[in-house]
């Protein structure tokens, strides 16, 4: 018998604890010092070290170059469907049926393994601003794809959103946390996320194609930042035990959320181009699951005066490139081919029909 303390696992919150400090006097061993978590508890995946960060910074930008060609590859298929309506519950199953939207989503499913992989390693203060770049491949993609030429002003108002998001971060010095979190709290975030989605829903047909592109994007931006959330703590169980994952309602949480998210995303890569949609996306997701780091998993941030300082000014440099980009053209192709349509009017049957068949 070996003269150590036993540790076991709340079902509710994952804390790794002691059973007892008898239990180790009584073998002969001294009973051990109460100086937080043991290398027990660590190996059992409850705190986050500094150890994996450098290989969970590579595969989030891998996850972020997969995202940005799938967000290009959809975007042009979901805009050549006829738009009969401001919010379309039904894309998904309509896109299903492109050749050129499913290469979009092999993309997705390959960006999303190498994001599960990031996220079971690294903090969500530190993984969601990489993720954050498939800003900028998209914008280099989406330009080549229409054989169009970047001015530096979008390039610079891209680089803005993304250098303000990593020096945020970065100025933070993000330290602590923990690899998963309890269900209660990941579902109130589900929740007030299907709130704002439905929210963004309700104004989108209320508004022009460009800003409900915008409402869109600030909707899917934040149910992505909670799907990030859960992929972090399904990512830690999963790899532990897959089988306890049927008995977990984290994984049907993240299904459910993963739906919305996807689905309230394609409505706006329907609504308008890239330029007025993926902007407010890439900022909400990282802002919203890095709030989620340092609320549900305990993750920190250095408070001190001048480090907040440098954070605003990059909020601000965030701002002006997030400003700066949803005004630009890019990419300026149209978004369906044919002649536009006053508002409410819809094509002929077979016109559409064909149209279908072009994706």
């Amino acid at each position: 018998m070996r003269a150590e303390a036993t540790w076991r696992h709340g079902a509710g919150n994952d804390v790794a604890r002691p059973v007892s400090r008898r239990s180790a006097v009584a073998v002969g061993g001294r009973a051990p010092a109460r100086a937080g978590p043991g290398p027990v508890a660590q190996m059992a995946g409850r705190a986050v070290t500094g150890a994996g960060q450098p290989l969970a910074v590579a595969l989030a930008l891998a996850a972020s170059i997969c995202f940005a060609v799938a967000a290009v590859t959809q975007q042009r298929a979901a805009a050549r469907l006829p738009s009969q309506r401001a919010f379309d519950p039904a894309v998904l199953l309509r896109l299903i049926r492109r050749p050129a939207w499913l290469a979009g989503l092999a993309a997705v499913i390959a960006g999303f393994v190498l994001q599960a992989g990031a996220l079971g390693l690294g903090r969500l203060v530190v993984i969601e601003p990489v993720l954050a770049t498939s800003l900028l491949f998209a914008l280099a993609l989406a330009a080549r794809r229409d054989r169009r030429r970047l001015c530096r002003a979008e390039w610079a108002a891209a680089v803005a959103v993304i250098a303000g998001l990593a020096v945020f971060l970065a100025a933070g010095q993000p330290t602590g946390g923990q690899r998963t979190a309890g269900a209660g709290a990941l579902g109130l975030a589900v929740a007030a996320a299907a709130v704002l989605v439905g929210a963004c829903t309700a104004l989108a047909g209320r508004v022009p194609d460009r800003r409900r592109a915008l409402l869109f994007g600030i909707g899917a931006g934040v149910a992505a930042g909670v799907t990030d959330s859960l992929v972090k703590s399904v990512a830690v169980v999963a790899a532990g035990h897959v089988l306890s994952l049927a008995a977990d309602v984290r994984p049907y949480l993240l299904i459910a959320v993963g739906l919305l998210t996807f689905t309230i995303q394609q409505n706006g890569y329907r609504a308008a181009g890239l330029a007025a949609f993926l902007p407010a996306f890439a900022v909400m997701e990282p802002v919203c699951g890095a709030l989620l780091g340092l609320i549900i998993y305990h993750e920190r941030l250095s408070g001190r005066p001048g480090q907040i300082a440098v954070e605003l000014v990059a909020c601000a440099a965030a701002a002006w490139g997030i400003a700066r980009l949803a005004g630009s053209g890019w990419p300026a192709a149209p978004s369906r081919p044919g002649p536009s349509r006053p508002a409410g009017q819809t094509e002929p049957a077979g016109v559409a029909a064909a149209r279908e068949d072009l994706g």
